[in-house]
């Protein structure tokens, strides 16, 4: 029996809340259910999670990560259209998308070595090859090399660029985004979570954001990330209200992390009155 939405809502609240009640801590759960784990909001998804990783963790227990982006995603998704996934992991959201309506297209950014095997598997085994464009790069501001830290061996999610070489970090390449999605591509959603680097990604969508093809965005503003890079705390708001958009907190804007999404400016406008 299916039941109402807010029902679904509020159950799917109570799960998170008691999964960090059972599993904020150092405890794990069955290593049995990281080899395929089940997504609440994909039915018939499943995924190759690494045991340990914070992230494998909370999808491992409870079918979803970053609840409130989960359910906006999918609800996107349902409409249809394209999605760019720019700090992949090992996929949750990518598959996502593509279990959310056929048809559905998306172009996932993933520049860690650890992580982009298994995203690649998580795409194969689900059948979404022909859905699922995996680029194997960082985005940026402007193409070329950077150095990047993939963070502790045992985390997915912690790696991103690095101010400095240190033992441990590598180079990656590194590409625009509007010089890899055209301009004449509406995209249904943008999704940016590269640790502090988000507003190099953003930057390297202008034309994309000048020409009105992206209609959503979310991205998260990691404070002490961005100050270690040398990146100002709102850039990214400042420069998407120079190319058109408003942005929008899903937070304490005070907070180290804080998430947000941005539309064009004549749909915030609508959406503020």
């Amino acid at each position: 029996m299916q039941l109402p939405l807010k029902i679904e809502l509020y159950l799917d609240d109570l799960r998170m809340a008691a999964y960090d009640r059972l599993y904020g801590g150092k405890r794990f759960p069955d290593p049995l259910l990281y080899r395929q784990a089940k997504l609440r909001y994909a039915p018939g998804v499943k995924m190759e999670l690494l045991p340990g990783d914070i992230i494998s963790k909370c999808i491992a227990c409870t079918g979803v990560y970053e609840l409130p982006l989960t359910r906006r995603v999918t609800e996107l998704g349902r409409k249809g259209g394209t999605f760019i996934d720019v700090g992949a992991n090992l996929g949750y959201f990518s598959l996502l998308w593509a279990a959310a309506k056929p048809g559905n297209k998306c172009i996932a950014f993933e520049p860690s070595p650890r992580n982009i095997d298994i995203l690649r598997r998580n795409v194969s085994r689900n059948g979404f090859e022909s859905q699922i464009d995996v680029i194997t790069a960082a985005a940026g501001r402007a193409s070329g090399r950077l150095r990047f830290d993939p963070g502790p061996v045992e985390q997915t999610g912690w790696g991103g660029f690095a101010d400095r070489e240190a033992p441990g970090t590598i180079e990656v390449d590194v590409v625009r985004i509007d010089q890899v999605v055209p301009a004449d591509a509406p995209i249904a959603m943008l999704k940016v979570d590269i640790e502090g680097a988000d507003a190099w990604a953003i930057m390297g969508c202008e034309q994309l954001f000048l020409a009105k093809m992206v209609q959503e965005i979310w991205f998260e503003q990691n404070k002490p990330r961005m100050q270690s890079l040398g990146i100002p705390a709102n850039t990214c708001q400042e420069f998407l209200q120079s190319v058109g958009y408003l942005p929008f907190s899903h937070g304490d804007v005070s907070d180290d992390l804080v998430e947000w999404s941005a539309v064009p400016e004549e749909q915030g406008e609508k959406q503020a009155r």
